[in-house]
C-alpha cells in the first residue's frame, strides 16, 4: 500500500494567497495584546489622545502586513484606502486635522514600543503556546538558522545623533562557504555583512517561528542558538515534551552544540564539517574490524589478500537503553556506542534515510527567512539600531503567527473591540 503523507492542518501558502485586508484581519484576530494596550494607555494617562494607543498599534501591524518599509509610504496607503483606515480604527472627519496620523506620531509610538520589549516578547510567547494547542504535532520537528540583516547604514556612525538616525549598534561579520572546485581542490568564498543577525527556531512542518533572538552580526551563532534552546524553547514543559529533533546546518557543527541539544532530550540533526586535520579517510572503531568516516558512514573491513575491502554495514536502528547504534554485516550484529565520537555518532545515524529526510525539512527555516526578506521588507529596510531592529523583527514574527492563529480559528470577521479608540 502506498504511504500517504499526513498533511498538517495549516499551510502558510493559504495566507499568502489572501488579499492584504484579509491578512490584516487575520493578524489582528491572532494577536492577544490587551495587556500591552492597557499598559500603554496607563502610560499615556490624561495627555493628548488624538490618535489612541489601540489605533496606533493597529496601524503599526497594518504597516507590516502591507509590506511598507517607511511610514511615509504607509501614510500614502492610508490616505487612499478608506477600508484600511476603518479596520485600524481611524474614523474620518471626527474633528481631526489629518486623515492619517503625521510622521511624528508614528515615530513617537514606535519609540514607545521599543521600551516594551518584555511585553511584546510575552505576546509572542502566548502565540506559540496557542499554536501548540491548535496544531497537532506542532514543535515536534524543529529547524534553526541564523539570518543576516544588513544595516541600512554602510558603516558605523562616528557620533550618536540626537534624532536616533545614526548607526552605532551594527557590527561587521564574515560568512565563509567551503566547497570543492571541478578539480577537487578545496575553495573558500567569503561574504561580508555589516548589520544584525536574527537567530530563529521554527516548526519544520508549518514554517512558523517558535523562538528567536536578534543580535549584532558578529555574535557567535552557535552560542546564540544554545542560549535560545535553553532559555526560550525549553522553558515551557509542553514544548520540551513535544520536541523530538532540531535540524541545523553545518555552520552549527560543534561538540558543544550537539551536547546541548542531547542534554535537552532532543535528537540533533546537524550537518557535519570535516575537521579531521590529518587528512585520514576513515578511523577505526575501538579494537575492531569496523571503521567510519567523518560523514558517519560505517564499514566492515575484510582482507582480500593484502588489500582491505570496505563493506558498508546495514543500519538497524538505535538502542536507546544502551545508547548504541546497531549495524549488521553478514548476518552478525554490531553495536557502536554514540559516546565514542559524539560529533559523528548521533542517536539518529547520519547515514540513514531518516536522518536525511528530517534534515531536508530544515529548508523550512530558510523559507521563513526568505519570507522575512520578501514579505516583511528586511532585505530593503530603513531600520537603524539594535533596539528598533529587535522590535521590528519581533512584530513581524508576531504578525506571521497571528495570521496563522486567525486562519486556524476560522478567520472570524470581527476583530478586537475598538470601543476605546474614540
Amino acid at each position: 500500500m502506498a504511504r500517504i503523507t499526513q498533511e498538517t492542518l495549516f499551510d502558510y501558502r493559504e495566507i499568502e494567497e489572501l488579499g492584504d485586508l484579509e491578512r490584516l484581519t487575520l493578524a489582528l484576530e491572532g494577536i492577544k495584546d490587551e495587556r500591552l494596550m492597557q499598559k500603554l494607555e496607563l502610560k499615556r494617562g490624561y495627555g493628548r489622545n488624538d490618535y489612541p494607543v489601540r489605533v496606533m498599534w493597529n496601524l503599526i501591524i497594518a504597516m507590516i502586513v502591507f509590506s511598507h518599509k517607511t511610514v511615509a509610504s504607509f501614510r500614502r496607503e492610508l490616505l487612499r484606502n478608506s477600508q484600511l483606515r476603518w479596520i485600524c480604527g481611524l474614523r474620518d472627519f471626527e474633528g481631526k486635522k489629518h486623515l492619517a496620523p503625521p510622521d511624528r506620531v508614528f515615530s513617537g509610538f514606535i519609540k514607545t514600543l521599543t521600551e516594551e520589549a518584555e511585553e511584546i516578547a510575552g505576546i509572542f510567547k502566548v502565540q506559540v503556546g496557542r499554536l501548540y494547542e491548535l496544531i497537532p504535532g506542532f514543535g515536534k520537528n524543529l529547524a534553526g538558522d541564523g539570518k543576516y540583516i544588513d544595516s541600512y547604514a554602510k558603516r558605523e556612525s562616528r557620533e550618536r545623533s540626537e534624532d536616533n538616525r545614526s548607526e552605532n549598534d551594527a557590527k561587521w561579520s564574515t560568512k565563509e562557504y567551503h566547497y570543492e572546485d571541478k578539480n577537487g581542490k578545496p575553495q573558500v568564498k567569503k561574504e561580508y555583512h555589516y548589520g544584525f543577525k536574527a537567530h530563529i527556531i521554527c516548526d519544520a512542518e508549518t514554517e512558523l517561528p517558535v523562538g528567536f533572538t536578534v543580535t549584532a552580526a558578529n555574535a557567535n551563532e552557535r552560542e546564540e542558538m544554545i542560549k535560545l534552546l535553553n532559555c526560550n524553547l525549553l522553558s515551557e514543559e509542553k514544548r520540551k515534551e513535544t520536541a523530538e529533533c532540531l535540524s541545523l546546518d553545518r555552520g552549527y557543527d560543534s561538540l558543544d552544540m550537539i551536547l546541548a541539544i542531547k542534554t535537552a532530550g532532543i535528537a540533533p540533526i546537524v550537518d557535519i564539517r570535516n575537521l579531521w586535520v590529518r587528512g585520514e579517510e576513515t578511523k577505526q572503531y575501538k579494537d575492531t574490524d569496523i571503521v567510519y568516516n567523518y560523514r558517519g558512514e560505517v564499514f566492515y573491513v575484510e582482507l582480500d589478500g593484502n588489500e582491505p575491502q570496505y563493506m558498508k554495514m546495514k543500519y538497524l536502528g538505535y538502542d536507546k537503553q544502551r545508547k548504541c547504534l546497531r549495524y549488521s554485516h553478514n548476518g552478525k550484529k554490531h553495536r557502536i556506542n554514540i559516546n565514542y565520537d559524539e560529533r559523528i555518532f548521533l542517536p539518529i545515524a547520519r547515514d540513514c534515510d531518516k536522518f536525511k529526510r528530517i534534515y531536508n525539512g530544515r529548508t523550512a527555516v530558510e523559507r521563513l527567512n526568505g519570507r522575512l526578506d520578501r514579505d516583511y521588507m528586511f532585505e530593503d529596510h530603513c531600520i537603524r539600531g539594535l533596539q528598533k531592529m529587535s522590535l521590528m523583527v519581533s512584530l513581524s514574527l508576531i504578525v506571521m503567527n497571528g495570521m496563522a492563529i486567525g486562519k486556524l480559528t476560522n478567520g472570524k470577521k470581527q476583530i478586537r473591540s475598538l470601543k476605546n479608540t474614540a
